[in-house]
């Protein structure tokens, strides 16, 4: 098959986040089954117009404000009628193209961002933006859309996509990584989150379990590693709870750094307020680490509570605490919890999700040729 894909960010955007890796991951191993890729995402500085990156021709036009408007205009001029199926990654603002592309189409929604994004941007961008998403069931109407979690696909249905066009595409992880980059589990208790620094991923609420964590077990660590913009809100509230000995900041980490770091890890938290599904926490878990996370969309679905890890009331610190204390005493259920994460973990493969694409995409083709 001639397949086009188009995201707003490619896999070497500085930005790039669980979207481009979901995408960039089955499509690599798409290309590799001798299928024909390109990808089209939004220019950024220092970039080419145009590589190869394993395997998928990417192509990078416009810029990160007005792509959707570039990428309709580059489409009618050079790709229309040139693929046999084009694949729409719908993030934040929908680039709504089932409203111009002519050959079959389906979508990717791993996340609505819905009201998380008046955490991350001013009102009025992200009224818009939340906007645009809600208009997703109308304009892509009779369209295919993968979820990567039975409660992000619920969402989708809940906002007016039919169930029947509504589909399940799993992220996988990378388990030649874990197999590969094993680390003896820290002597003390070592929390651990891993993960893009944003406002929604809430990292603070983890810092403000620490102080009652620490009242159990006085040598506890937490390791936060990544970037992102939510850091010095992240440092203050560190300092504001005079946790300073008991953070660890690691920055940037590797794949094989962090790999590493999530298996010294005996627990990994993460508070997020929503998730398309939690690629981090099925890392954890083929590291041999539980989760201790939110109760809420995408989480409760890659936390299987009381056997890979346990969920925790949205927004609740003291929850937390608690949860990752109860763990901590108990030494029988967190060595259970370890080898039930560990077969959880298995289960989710690239190559499962490649094939589960290409299967959908073949009958979405052959359906279109039949209309």
């Amino acid at each position: 098959m001639k397949i086009l894909v188009v995201n707003w960010r490619c896999i070497k955007n500085p930005e790039a986040g669980g979207a481009e890796i979901h995408m960039h991951e089955i499509f690599r191993r798409v290309a590799s089954m001798g299928h024909d890729v390109t990808l089209v995402a939004h220019a950024y500085k220092g970039a080419p117009k145009e590589e190869v990156i394993d395997g998928i021709k990417t192509v990078r036009i416009g810029n990160r404000y007005l792509f959707h408007y570039a990428f309709k205009r580059y489409y009618k001029k050079y790709l229309e009628g040139k693929f046999d199926i084009v694949v729409d990654d719908i993030s934040k603002i929908p680039l709504f193209t089932p409203q111009y592309v002519k050959e079959p189409l389906v979508g990717i929604s791993l996340h609505i961002h819905g009201k998380t994004l008046y955490k991350e941007l001013p009102k009025l961008v992200a009224d818009y933006i939340i906007n645009r998403e809600l208009r997703i069931p109308e304009v892509y109407k009779g369209k295919l859309i993968f979820a990567d979690s039975p409660s992000a696909r619920d969402e989708l249905i809940r906002m007016g996509h039919a169930p029947d066009r509504t589909a399940l595409l799993y992220a996988g992880i990378d388990h030649e990584l874990f197999k590969n980059n094993k680390a003896p589990k820290s002597e003390r208790p070592l929390i651990s989150y891993i993960g893009r620094l944003k406002r929604y991923k809430q990292v603070d609420l983890i810092v403000k379990a620490m102080p009652i964590i620490l009242k159990e077990f006085p040598d506890a660590m937490l390791e936060i590693g990544g970037k992102g913009d939510d850091l010095p809100n992240i440092e203050a509230a560190v300092k504001e709870a005079h946790v300073e000995k008991n953070v660890r900041f690691l920055g940037f980490l590797s794949e094989e750094e962090k790999a590493k770091a999530m298996a010294r890890a005996t627990v990994t938290a993460t508070m997020a307020e929503k998730e398309g599904w939690g690629i981090t926490v099925i890392e954890s878990n083929a590291a041999g680490t539980p989760v201790v996370g939110s109760n809420v969309q995408g989480l409760r679905d890659s936390i299987v509570d009381g056997r890979t890890g346990l969920l925790v009331e949205p927004g609740s610190s003291a929850d937390l605490a608690h949860k990752i204390i109860s763990l901590l005493n108990d030494r029988r259920m967190l060595d259970s919890m370890r080898s039930e994460a560990e077969k959880w973990a298995a289960s989710f493969t690239w190559e499962r999700s490649a094939r589960d694409f290409l299967e959908a995409a073949e009958s979405e083709i052959k359906n279109f040729k039949c209309k």
